[in-house]
């Protein structure tokens, strides 16, 4: 086992959890959005994962330093940890008899995490994708003419926007996990859609804000309707929109994708940090 960086909470109550991390978000927002964003999710919805948890890395001192978390089936979220930190809970874990799918997160992290999984638990890791992390770092323009117009998603698109949205985690991480409503972000006004020609062509949601940073997400234009600019027109418009209510935009994207990160630095984003999904298998 490496030399202990930090102990290791145990958290599985997500008021609870969203309280340890607070400290966390505050000063780095978008390492810890997506663990920010789920756990408020299911501090307003709790059975929205069966047995989720997470892991509070703690300093000598005493100081959370470290924040992990698993919503089962999704592999194991490394949100902030050094890798030594990162080696420390796999080996806590691995002793204890744990059983992941996988591993996500910050790159060097989730790598020092898998290897010592391996080492110790058996069995083999393989990377399932690559994500940049992208901020917008100016205000958000699109290079060129987009037909159609921007608009808030009301309460009366929520079907559409539902459906899309499942397509969308379909497309992401293959059929098989009902993607949960976005209900409340329609009515929380965070949710964009594209019109054009009397017809809703694109959508994109944005996050609740963590630390003053939203993450954009949900980027979906059906297959027959592609090739216009729409998704560039949505994406541009609701993060525009958000700047506008004093909120930082960020984004993931597959960097397997040269569309969809072309697209986004066009619109003024730029990749600031890299995230890696690897899976592991007996």
């Amino acid at each position: 086992m490496p030399p202990a960086t930090c102990t290791f909470e145990l958290v599985t109550d997500a008021a609870q959890a969203q309280a340890r991390f607070a400290g966390l978000v505050a000063s780095e927002p978008e390492a810890l959005s997506v663990l920010a964003s789920v756990t408020g999710s299911l501090v307003e919805d709790p059975g929205r994962y069966v047995g989720p948890r997470w892991w509070a890395g703690r300093d000598a001192s005493g100081e959370v330093v470290a924040a992990f978390m698993h919503t089962p089936p999704h592999p194991l979220h490394i949100a902030l940890a050094t890798p030594e930190q990162a080696r420390g809970l796999a080996a806590v874990l691995a002793a204890a008899g744990d059983r992941l799918p996988g591993v996500g997160g910050l790159r060097a992290s989730a790598e020092a995490f898998a290897q010592e999984w391996t080492s110790l638990a058996g069995g083999t890791a393989t990377v399932s994708m690559e994500v940049g992390r992208f901020a917008l770092t100016t205000r958000p323009r699109v290079p060129f003419e987009v037909p159609g117009a921007f608009r808030v998603a009301t309460g009366v698109d929520t079907p559409l926007v539902d459906e899309w949205n499942q397509q969308f985690v379909d497309a992401i991480e293959g059929a098989g996990r009902t993607a949960p409503s976005l209900e409340q972000q329609v009515a929380d006004g965070r949710v964009g859609l594209w019109d054009d020609d009397g017809r809703t062509v694109s959508m994109a949601y944005a996050s609740p804000a963590n630390g003053g940073v939203t993450r954009i997400s949900g980027v979906w234009t059906p297959p027959e309707l592609r090739g216009h600019g729409y998704a560039s027109g949505v994406v541009a418009a609701l993060s525009a929109a958000r700047l506008d209510q004093g909120e930082a935009c960020m984004l993931y994207t597959d960097l397997a994708n040269p569309t969809s990160n072309a697209i986004y630095q066009a619109l003024g984003y730029r990749r600031v940090g890299d995230s890696i999904s690897i899976t592991f298998s007996a």
